[in-house]
């Protein structure tokens, strides 16, 4: 008669174990945010915006005469995200056509860019640049990281966006900017509070 009772008792324990010892997982949310901005502009046509000259696309790299192409985009924010509520962003471009180019800088303009800014000036008011660590999707997608980014705009940081150059001198990548499927965007995981 004591086996079934210790065993009853046994299992009874293990079960207040485990519903007050293991803490419940986090509940995780992916948000998609289109761009608010995007523009790509070239060196030899600074006043021009890309989407003006060649619609839906974003352009960066070198023309084949060796005139920077570079590109800026911008997302405007949820109020309702904290901070400290995002795991992950991601800016996700779709490749339209990748003529060799393999590594994406980017960095955030140290202040508002302007319809008619020149590339020097853009690399200028971007300062540091960083090869971002990016994953190439089987689909054609680029991911580009920008938690740190996202994080700090959402801290208080200003938010004006990102600046993208070509890495390789002598490459150029285009990447779908409509708004259709292939629009760039924002996603970024956060844990539901």
């Amino acid at each position: 008669m004591r086996k079934p009772f210790a065993l009853s008792l046994f299992i009874a324990l293990l079960l207040n174990l485990a519903a007050c010892g293991t803490p419940a997982a986090p509940e995780l949310e992916t948000l998609t945010l289109p761009l608010a901005e995007r523009a790509w502009f070239t060196e030899e046509q600074p006043e021009a915006r890309g989407s003006e000259l060649v619609p839906d696309t974003l352009r960066v790299g070198r023309t084949y005469d060796g005139k920077d192409i570079f590109a800026l985009v911008k997302v405007q924010l949820d109020g309702e995200i904290k901070a400290g509520q995002v795991l992950e962003a991601w800016l996700c471009l779709k490749i339209a056509e990748n003529n060799g180019g393999s590594s994406i800088q980017i960095g955030a303009p140290a202040g508002p860019w302007e319809a008619d800014i020149a590339c020097e000036d853009a690399r200028a008011l971007v300062g540091d640049l960083r090869t971002a660590r990016q994953a190439l999707a089987t689909d054609g997608w680029l991911q580009i990281d920008i938690t740190q980014q996202v994080k700090g705009w959402l801290a208080g940081e200003e938010n004006f966006g990102i600046a993208l150059f070509e890495g390789n001198p002598s490459t150029e990548t285009v990447f779908a900017a409509g708004d259709g499927e292939g629009a760039p965007r924002l996603e970024i995981i956060i844990e539901k509070r």
